[in-house]
């Protein structure tokens, strides 16, 4: 066989084995990493729930066209948490020079902590602001939802329908705790408080510290 010819099968040849190898590896590496998290949550007395459902997944990105792949419950400290794989996918449709539609899937993976409360609240939640709604805020002024700090009101914004009970909850130390950077944002709705963040959970020794920040935002709420 010609040298040339050779070269070409040899090049297809890797087009086809490669892909597959990666996805292979792609299949052992999150097989590991899913026995890691299940042998964690054994040793330290926590329930892993495959495919699971809960209530609160309506607030993740994805709402309800999203899915729990793993969620791990038990105590840290005085409270019960879960932590949890989730994702969601979205479908772009591009077209050719013909106008021939092409469909591409996207998968977007987060990992996502709960804290479960002893006492239900009213939704709310505290997300940093954007370019465009900062610039709203320039144009239009602050909601009724303001807690009257100009530099956390320029940096995060507050949904919530009640204004009152946005500033007995935000009160200074929730305020100084967003402002030093030490909490994530986060929503807070019945007994679940939440928080999520892109990506798998790699490792199961992190759980403590993704929990954390969370948990500090549950002792900073008013009772």
């Amino acid at each position: 066989m010609d040298p040339v010819e050779l070269g070409v099968y040899a090049c297809v040849g890797l087009a086809v084995v490669a892909p597959a190898a990666i996805i292979l590896l792609a299949v052992r590496n999150d097989h590991q990493r899913r026995n890691a998290l299940w042998e964690w949550t054994t040793d330290n007395n926590w329930t892993c729930t495959q495919n699971a459902y809960a209530n609160w997944t309506a607030r993740l990105p994805g709402g309800t066209k999203g899915r729990l792949d793993l969620a791990m419950t038990g105590r840290l400290g005085d409270r019960w948490v879960t932590v949890a794989d989730y994702r969601y996918q979205t479908t772009r449709v591009t077209y050719d020079s013909d106008n021939n539609p092409s469909k591409k899937v996207t998968t977007h993976h987060y990992n996502v902590v709960v804290v479960h409360l002893d006492r239900p609240y009213p939704p709310i939640a505290v997300v940093p602001r954007g370019p465009l709604s900062q610039l709203a805020r320039t144009m239009f002024g602050d909601k009724p939802t303001a807690t009257g700090n100009p530099d956390f009101d320029s940096r995060y914004r507050i949904h919530t329908g009640e204004p009152d009970y946005a500033r007995w909850l935000i009160g200074k130390p929730l305020i100084d705790a967003h402002l030093s950077g030490v909490i994530p944002h986060w929503s807070l709705g019945g007994h679940e408080l939440l928080t999520y963040r892109a990506g798998r959970l790699q490792h199961p020794d992190a759980i403590p510290s993704l929990a954390a920040p969370l948990l500090h935002i549950a002792d900073l709420l008013p009772r």
